[in-house]
């Protein structure tokens, strides 16, 4: 079974396309929640400019996220009322991210839950002294502007 790195919720989100076109007639996208993950841990490390042109700076903030992970079957979701996530054949779907999601932590009363990560790269397995699966890490990034 997993370990749970921490207590926190985040969201796994995909910017999906509304059907709508803006001016350019190019598809508008709006972030949709695909899966909710609980018992994580998120964790800013690094933030202030990353990139300073002229009179323009533009603000980032990179982030770490551990997830829970079960060995054989991958990360385990749940609905937003906590209950887990079924098939049709009553079993649990995991959920798979790549670097086309984004992680949006959800933390009452906090900015940083009004934010979307973009995850850099894909999960990396990190495994116990015992050599089984132990979590799911994500190095994640969000930029102002």
């Amino acid at each position: 079974m997993s370990d749970y790195p921490g207590g926190e919720t985040v969201a796994v989100v995909q910017f999906q396309p509304t059907g709508a076109t803006d001016s350019l007639f190019q598809p508008v996208k709006a972030p949709t929640v695909v899966a909710w993950v609980f018992g994580c841990a998120f964790e800013p490390y690094t933030r202030g400019p990353v990139e300073e042109q002229s009179d323009t700076i533009t603000s980032h903030e990179r982030a770490w996220a551990f997830l829970p992970y079960v060995a054989g079957f991958g990360i385990p979701t749940f609905d937003q009322s906590g209950n887990p996530l079924l098939d049709s054949n009553d079993d649990p779907i995991p959920v798979a991210i790549d670097n086309s999601m984004w992680i949006q932590p959800q933390r009452p009363n906090d900015a940083l839950a009004q934010r979307n990560y973009k995850v850099q790269g894909l999960p990396e397995i990190e495994y116990d002294i015992d050599g089984s699966p132990s979590y799911a890490w994500i190095v994640c990034e969000w930029q102002a502007g």
